[in-house]
């Protein structure tokens, strides 16, 4: 089992600082919340890729692993436009996990909350 830091608390700090803070808490393991300088929620992920890979060089340095990547896009909603749109936000969130050789993702399927009838998936 692990045990992740969810430093949704401390996401005033610098992503590539993140590392040594979590591990000076104690941690192994980090989840990253949805963050504006990261993956934030619902929007195309902010990070590139210079910063990915300092990121992945912090958390080596810090002793600190990611457990699982977790963006949250609208991709179950109505509007095929914002589909779409979560398509391609989950492909590069896909790929700035891979790039920080993390192998899992979790999600919720999250269409739009206004609409909640016309964001269920639909099973028949």
């Amino acid at each position: 089992m692990k045990i992740a830091h969810d430093p949704y608390m401390i996401r005033s700090t610098p992503l590539h600082e993140l590392p040594a803070v979590v591990a000076e808490l104690g941690y192994e393991w980090i989840e990253p919340s949805p963050r504006e300088d990261f993956i934030p929620f619902f929007r195309h992920p902010r990070v590139d890729d210079g910063t990915v890979a300092r990121f992945r060089k912090a958390l080596e340095s810090a002793g600190v692993g990611i457990s699982s990547v977790l963006p949250l896009f609208r991709w179950s909603g109505p509007d095929e436009d914002a589909r779409q749109a979560a398509v391609r936000h989950w492909k590069r969130a896909t790929q700035i996990t891979a790039d920080l050789g993390v192998t899992s993702m979790i999600s919720e399927f999250n269409g739009r909350p206004d609409d909640p009838d016309r964001s269920e998936a639909q099973f028949w």
